[in-house]
């Protein structure tokens, strides 16, 4: 459910119900900045929101890589998304991506989509980030980056990918 405000187009939890016309902060999945002639910003995920079901999707991007991994979407959704959204990179504490090995054995750096998979992952701190600034680091240290890693559904994407998303 979308809900518009002033300055924002919230996306609400389908969950969520009340008789109230304003959701409250923690049933708002994120918003998109809409700016003075209409035009959307970068989708910013919602810190305080956690779904209401563990195994719900916290965010569009974690919604979309999940239908990517049953076929139910076409990957130019997900290209898309992903470039227009911000999301978390894990840090190891001296200013550096935090990387490990994904299930398939690849080095990746750790990226969050949204606060819930941030607290399944043991980082020393996170860093908010886009698209390019992932595909830098990514690009630069010849990694992949594995999504929600310990979520109900990681995915690791390759560079590649990651680059064709931001073309």
């Amino acid at each position: 459910m979308a809900a518009v405000n002033d300055d924002f187009l919230l996306l609400v939890d389908p969950e969520w119900e009340s008789d109230d016309e304003e959701p409250p902060f923690e049933a708002v999945i994120g918003m998109w900045p809409v700016e003075p002639d209409g035009t959307m910003g970068r989708f910013r995920s919602n810190p305080e929101y956690f779904p209401r079901f563990e195994e719900s999707p916290s965010d569009p991007i974690d919604a979309l890589l999940r239908l990517a991994l049953s076929g139910e979407t076409e990957m130019a959704q997900l290209r898309t998304v992903l470039r227009d959204s911000t999301f978390e990179l894990a840090m190891n504490g001296d200013g550096n991506p935090l990387v490990d090995r994904s299930p398939d054995d690849v080095r990746c750096v750790i990226v969050a989509t949204s606060a819930p998979h941030r607290q399944r992952v043991a980082a020393p701190e996170w860093r908010l980030t886009d698209l390019d600034q992932l595909l830098a680091v990514t690009a630069a240290e010849g990694y992949d980056a594995l999504f929600n890693p310990g979520g109900p559904a990681p995915v690791r994407l390759a560079v590649d990918f990651l680059r064709e998303a931001a073309g």
